[in-house]
């Protein structure tokens, strides 16, 4: 048995990160507090090609604010895709709207644009595109029928930082983009989250919401709030080490990319899985690399997790239908559920997601592949 434990998910941190951060806690004060939180804006707004950016405390943060500057409310519905980390649709039921799930494709595990064409209604207002696992949706088709029926697009790009699809970055298709720098990601802050957008009056609405709706400092408005907002600022020295994180991100993709690499060479011949695929137009960040087990072999994704337990391997599941967790049923109809989204019901229960974290190595890979083959080669 493997000794220390492999873990499922962690970063890649070096002395940049050490030396922004020691620099954030000696400089950043006073009349440089938002010293590496500017640096960061001005550095991120490069790479994902958004003109406005504004840092907020967490992902979950960010799409609550992009809900919220769209006038979301009771009544309105928000299509998003049912596989997906429950943070894409919480902030749904925070503004009183209605949560509409569609399926996924079948081989890249984004929203199939099909099935959001056929959830669409009369109260629908904008639609959350999930870039899932580091991959990339169909976006011409996406944009295409979100511009027919007038829906915003807001693209969760959470799992994604680093991915192209047509040259252009993650990030770069939503009318309103979304990112997470919590500790499991690519790049990481241990925590944080960005709103992104061209267009200057949603992210005005966003900034004033993300403090408090604090009016702009002058003499007479100190301490003075116009509107009911929230307390999503974040700190300086999150924002220094996230500043060095994506500084490293090539380097940090080429990491997600080469541990992909050593689970395909390993696993690429074993029939019956489907690992994260990867189209011709797309550059995946496999940001955590799973797999889809064939229905033949009578494995659901809970054995396999038990089964690395015991190994002293660390994994997760592939993520589960929202539709299905107490939270969100009421907003679906139970009967049909799983008629409307085949895709998602069918391969969740099968999907395991592999030991991913930055600083995992080919030894590693490989023990985890030994373990993962015997198994199946018990149940053949």
């Amino acid at each position: 048995m493997n000794k220390k434990k492999i873990p499922s998910a962690g970063p890649s941190i070096t002395e940049l990160e050490i030396e922004l951060v020691n620099d954030a806690m000696k400089l950043g004060w006073y009349d440089n507090r938002n010293m590496h939180i500017d640096q960061f804006v001005d550095e991120f707004s490069s790479i994902i090609k958004k003109k406005y950016i504004l840092p907020v405390n967490s992902c979950t943060a960010a799409i609550h604010l992009s809900l919220l500057v769209l006038d979301v409310s009771r009544g309105d519905e928000i299509i998003v895709p049912d596989i997906t980390w429950v943070a894409s649709a919480s902030p749904i039921l925070y503004c009183g709207a209605k949560p509409v799930f569609c399926d996924i494709d079948k081989k890249n595990w984004c929203i199939d644009p099909r099935s959001f064409e056929d959830s669409i209604t009369k109260k629908t207002k904008a639609v959350i595109v999930v870039d899932l696992y580091g991959n990339m949706p169909d976006y011409s088709s996406i944009k295409s029928i979100a511009k027919k029926h007038n829906i915003v697009i807001i693209e969760d790009a959470a799992e994604s930082l680093g991915a192209f699809l047509n040259e252009k970055p993650a990030g770069h298709f939503g009318d309103i983009s979304v990112f997470s720098f919590n500790a499991t990601k690519i790049a990481i802050a241990g925590q944080g989250g960005v709103f992104a957008t061209d267009d200057e009056n949603l992210y005005q609405k966003a900034k004033n919401l993300h403090h408090h709706g604090m009016a702009k400092y002058t003499d007479k408005t100190t301490f003075w709030s116009l509107e009911l907002g929230f307390n999503y600022q974040w700190t300086n020295i999150q924002a220094a080490l996230a500043l060095a994180q994506i500084r490293r991100l090539d380097e940090l993709v080429r990491q997600r990319r080469q541990i992909f690499k050593w689970y395909y060479n390993r696993l690429k011949d074993v029939p019956g899985i489907q690992l994260n695929s990867e189209e011709k137009n797309v550059r995946n960040t496999y940001w955590v690399v799973s797999a889809i087990i064939s229905k033949n072999y009578d494995l659901k994704k809970e054995n396999f997790i038990n089964l690395f337990s015991k190994k002293n391997i660390d994994s997760r599941p592939f993520f589960y239908p929202v539709s299905s967790m107490p939270t969100f049923e009421k907003f679906v109809n139970k009967k049909t559920i799983k008629k409307k989204n085949p895709i998602s019901y069918d391969i969740s229960p099968y999907g395991i997601s592999f030991p991913s974290a930055a600083n995992l190595n080919e030894d590693q890979v490989n023990y985890v592949c030994d373990i993962f083959i015997k198994f199946f080669d018990l149940k053949n």
